[in-house]
This record gives structure tokens, sequence and C-alpha cells, in this order.
């Protein structure tokens, strides 16, 4: 009984990762983006990318009130694993984040969500260049399936409006690779021990915070940010994405930590099919040979890579 609710745990992170995404795509399809310049609305995700990490990163600091945790964040910050989370956060959040909303704007959740999952092998492969880690058959194997896999998903062109898909495939694909980054910068920065809550704190309050403070700024698109906290109901979108956003991340460690990396990993990673399930039913997104396909070798090959070793 206490494996399957371990296990539960993980299929859950997996779950609320696809309704994140979920939520984040029915805004951008809603009336409300009519409220923006024209000239913002292609590059709305972003906006939208930083207000969900941030609010994210406020549930999370909640959630360590809560565990009375918050006086470790600032002595956590002075530490080397402090400080490389950091970065790996200008890494996963700006880029990563930024990316990943882009491509579900651009491409649909159904498509652009299971190709950021390729996270993992692109973590796999720089380890292996940067922190010489072994690649074994079975890794390389997963790996090949990998490609193919978003090959065929990304082959055919949905139906509906997606003038720019392949720029939304690119971006997704851009965000696996800048989170396989942040992820081998992570293992990387191992000298101090932290409290993965706190880590997770301290990512996610560096992306939202960079994103919209640095990023939309330096872009010319601060008119969003001031645009979206003039909105009630677009705000109540975005505390929405960004409570599932954190809880994900919270149920993610928590099930790596019960059921051990790998296998916590490849639960995750079931939000591939997740976001598929979530987007037949709610966004009437057409379920194609070639994305049913393209999913299920994604997901298996994910779920496989998690295991390799």
């Amino acid at each position: 009984m206490k494996k399957i609710k371990n296990e539960f745990i993980g299929l859950s992170s997996g779950f609320i990762w696809a309704v994140n995404g979920m939520v984040l795509s029915l805004l951008m399809k809603s009336e409300l983006i009519k409220n923006y310049n024209g000239k913002i609305i292609f590059f709305l995700p972003l906006v939208f990318a930083g207000f969900n990490d941030l609010f994210a990163g406020l549930f999370v600091l909640g959630y360590n009130g809560i565990l009375r945790k918050l006086k470790m964040i600032l002595p956590a910050l002075k530490t080397n694993t402090g400080k490389w989370v950091c970065f790996a956060g200008l890494i996963g959040g700006p880029v990563g984040q930024c990316s990943y909303i882009m491509g579900i704007s651009l491409a649909g959740p159904a498509y652009a969500i299971p190709i950021s999952a390729l996270c993992p092998m692109f973590g796999t492969i720089l380890s292996f260049i940067f922190l010489k880690d072994k690649i074994n058959l079975k890794t390389f194997i997963c790996i090949v399936c990998c490609i193919v896999g978003t090959f065929i998903l990304s082959y055919t062109k949905p139906t509906g409006n997606y003038p720019y898909f392949y720029l939304g495939v690119l971006f997704s694909l851009l965000a696996s690779f800048s989170w396989g980054i942040e992820a081998t910068i992570v293992s990387f920065a191992t000298k101090e021990e932290l409290e993965e809550e706190i880590i997770l704190n301290i990512r996610e309050l560096i992306s939202g915070l960079s994103i919209l403070f640095i990023v939309l700024p330096v872009s010319g698109l601060f008119g969003g940010f001031i645009t979206t906290i003039q909105s009630l109901n677009v705000i109540k979108y975005l505390l929405f994405a960004g409570f599932f956003a954190g809880l994900s991340y919270l149920l993610y460690y928590k099930a790596m930590k019960l059921n051990g990396v790998p296998k916590g990993m490849a639960l995750n990673s079931t939000f591939s099919l997740w976001s598929v399930v979530l987007s037949v039913i709610f966004l009437s997104t057409p379920l194609t040979v070639t994305l049913l396909i393209g999913v299920v070798i994604v997901t298996i090959s994910v779920i496989a890579l998690s295991f390799s070793g």
C-alpha cells in the first residue's frame, strides 16, 4: 500500500504539470489577451512565464514558511550550491520556461509538452560530454528512440490555427535542452547538501524575478507586465498556473525521495501522455495517428532513459 502511495505521488506530479500547461494554454486562447497591445501578443508567453514562476516561487515560499524553513533560504544563497542553483535558475527560467510557454502557444500543449519532456535525454548527453558520465547501449537506444519519437510527433502539422507550429517545436526543443543544462549544473553543484524545498524555492524565485524584471524590460515587453497586473482575470489564471507549477515540483522532489531518483523521474515523465489526454478533452485536439505514436514513443523512451545506467 505504501509503495502504491509513493508511486501515486510521482504520477500526480506529472499530471499536475500537464494541468499547468493546460491552464496557460487556455489563457493564451482566451479573449483576455485582446487587452494587450497587438505588438506584444506574439511574445506574451514570456510575460506569462515570468508570472508563472514567480507565483510558483511564492507558493513554495509559503510552504517553506509552514515548515518553518524560511530562515534557511538566505544562508543557502551563500553556499556554492546555492550560487550554482541561482545560475541554473537563470538557464532554466528565462531560457527554458520562456521557450516552454512559447512552444505551448505556437504548437499547442499536446505537441509542445511531450517534446519538452526530452530534458533527461539532453541532460544525459550533456553529462556525458561535460561530467564524463558513461552512456551504455541501453541509454544510447533510448536517446535514439527519443529522437525518432520527436520526429514522428512533429512531422505532421496539426489542424487548426498553428501558423508557427514548427517554430513552436523548436522552442519546445530549446526548453528541453535548457532544462537539460539546468539539471547538469545542479548535478555538478554537490559540495553542500541543501534541502530540496530550499533549492526549488531559490530556483523558482530567481527564474520569475529575472524574467519579469530583466528579460521583459530589456526586450521592450515590460508593457505586458503592466497590462497583466491591471487585469484581475488574467492574474487569476496565472495564480492557478503558478500554484500547479509549484505543487508539481514539490511532488516531483517528494517522489524522487520516496521512490528513488530514476523511478521518480520516470513517474513524472508521464506528463507527456497526460498533456495529450487533457488537450483532447479540453482543447478538442484531434488524436491523430502520428500524435499518438510519437507521444507514446517519447514517453516510453524517457521513462526507460530514467532507469538506464
